[in-house]
């Protein structure tokens, strides 16, 4: 695995593809509680064409931990990614990176378009979680509701010897299935539990997030929203926000999928996003 320096801090990453500066470079971001692994699927089939690069976020994989003299930002993550964008663009055809995140590392893109804009060509947003937006736009309910869930699981897990309880209750509302976590077997619950505190880092990054839709109005680049057609009202929305904020920005739905769409919908993604970033299918 591919490792690149942030700050003094080890970032690795998943590459393949041609790394001799014959075809465009796509980043992949992965969502909360997931590392690069999860974009496997989807990846191998796009590196006919494509050099890809999928993202370890803090903690993950082979990334180290952040350990800055404050809590961990979006911000921090998303640097973490321009460096890994600054690497792999070497390798790679033409000056910027298409980048492509799923929930939690949709809302990593966002903030990485804004701030290191040189360095994006074009994003696909699959259920991009943005969650300030909510209460921004007025969205009360799913606001109380999203800040409802991720406050309880980090208060779960900061407890201590409950990330049994916290993950089953994470998990089968993100994948909208009741009984998820039970259908999992014990080696995966096994790997989940143990990203438990990592994912509580990410939430309480999330829940810090300083985003508006006046600050989506300065994303110049093109953007796809991807959108589950299964998915849960609060996410619907939400991703209905994005798109509108951002000029130019589309948004298409995914006929049966959930949020959770990287681990049900590989195919569908890896053909959206050949035709996203221009290439026949």
């Amino acid at each position: 695995m591919p490792l690149v320096d942030c700050d003094g801090r080890k970032v690795g990453y998943e590459a393949g593809g041609p790394d001799d500066g014959s075809a465009p470079l796509l980043v992949l971001q992965p969502p909360g509680a997931s590392g690069a692994s999860i974009w496997r699927s989807i990846a191998a089939p796009l590196r006919d064409r494509f050099r890809t690069a999928a993202v370890n976020p803090s903690a993950y994989g082979e990334t180290e931990p952040f350990a800055g003299r404050g809590p961990m930002t979006i911000r921090d993550e998303a640097a973490a990614t321009a460096a890994v964008i600054r690497a792999e663009l070497r390798n790679a055809a033409g000056e910027r990176a298409h980048l492509v995140g799923h929930s939690y590392g949709g809302t990593i893109g966002l903030v990485l378009a804004l701030e290191w804009p040189d360095l994006v060509d074009r994003m696909t947003l699959l259920e991009p979680a943005p969650y300030p937006l909510l209460r921004e736009a007025g969205e009360t309910v799913f606001a109380d509701e999203i800040e409802r869930r991720n406050e309880d699981f980090i208060a779960t897990v900061r407890g201590g010897g409950l990330n049994h309880e916290a993950m089953e209750s994470y998990l089968d509302y993100f994948n909208a299935r009741p009984g998820y976590w039970r259908s999992l077997d014990r080696e995966t619950r096994a790997r989940m539990l143990a990203l438990s505190e990592r994912l509580a880092v990410g939430l309480e990054a999330v829940r810090r997030l300083e985003m508006s839709r006046a600050n989506l109005a300065a994303v110049a680049v093109p953007v796809t929203v991807v959108r589950g057609g299964a998915t849960d009202p609060l996410h619907a929305r939400l991703s209905e926000l994005v798109a509108d904020a951002i000029p130019g920005a589309s948004l298409i739905d995914l006929p049966g999928a959930g949020h959770m769409m990287t681990l049900t919908h590989g195919a569908e993604i890896a053909e959206i996003l050949r035709i996203s970033a221009g290439a026949a299918p």
